[in-house]
């Protein structure tokens, strides 16, 4: 089995993230999963955190395009799924639309494991500008009344800034610790680290539990939804309904994208 865990941020030079998530997929998957990390391109962003670049509706638009291409690259190429591991969803319907392998959500397959696990959790992001869109992915998915808060870290972290948090983590757990104390004093039995780098950093100096309230994996529960899904596609025969999200063939889709291409190529002309 082969997954392609597609990240939103350039993660070519987070190298303490990169290894980790290596270490992560084998202590997750079963032995004879194979899984390929891959990270958006550097230019769209030119130093700029994605968090950051995120807050702008349009720029979701464009890296989600980007998405796309990643996606429909990774079933051709003979990949058993595709694992969006981004709180910002990049086109997931779009993208299950498109592609006949499974398509796993990040956020998705962490509030589905945590709703098996809590009556009621609730998420922590990087800082304050990202606490509306992790809003916005709760009410996608139809979970505000699982969902006790989001809540955020006190200052917004870089990712830069995460990565070197493998080394030292001690104020990225303390700042952590500090929200999700707020959020159990307000009921929640589980919290979701609700970024992937961060996911991470907790994961690795195993921070599991805090005050006896379940840390989620966010990672580790996505890469194995994905292999849940491989084997009931392949075992079973459950995969995406089609009768409204339908698959175009591959001759609609090409024609699209071309006169998307044009379409672009005019209006530069103009």
């Amino acid at each position: 089995m082969r997954l392609w865990y597609q990240s939103m941020a350039p993660i070519a030079h987070l190298t303490a993230y990169t290894e980790s998530l290596a270490r992560h997929a084998k202590l997750a998957c079963s032995p004879d999963v194979e899984v390929v990390f891959n990270g958006a391109s550097e230019e769209p962003y030119r130093g700029t955190a994605p968090a950051d670049l995120l807050r702008y509706p349009y720029a979701k638009h464009v890296l989600g395009e980007e998405a796309i291409g990643h996606a429909l690259r990774a079933e051709r190429e003979g990949f058993d799924a595709i694992i969006l591991g981004s709180f910002s969803e990049p086109f997931l319907p779009e993208i299950r639309s498109l592609l006949d392998i499974p398509v796993v959500s990040m956020p998705e397959a962490s509030m589905m494991l945590a709703c098996a696990l809590a009556e009621s959790f609730a998420m922590i992001t990087l800082g304050p500008p990202n606490v509306l869109r992790v809003r916005k992915t709760v009410a996608r998915h139809g979970l505000q009344a699982r969902v006790s808060g989001v809540h955020a870290l006190a200052r917004q972290w870089d990712e830069a800034q995460l990565d070197a948090a493998f080394a030292e983590p001690t104020a990225l757990i303390e700042s952590f610790s500090e929200a999700a104390r707020r959020s159990l004093a307000e009921g929640a039995d589980l919290v979701i680290p609700a970024e992937g780098v961060l996911n991470e950093v907790l994961f690795t100096h195993g921070l599991h539990r805090i005050d006896n309230a379940t840390v989620m994996d966010c990672v580790g529960a996505a890469l194995l939804q994905a292999e849940m899904q491989v084997n009931a596609k392949q075992r079973l025969g459950l995969g995406a309904g089609r009768r409204w999200a339908q698959r175009p063939t591959p001759e609609v889709r090409e024609r699209l994208r071309a006169a998307q291409r044009a379409t672009i190529d005019a209006l530069a002309r103009t």
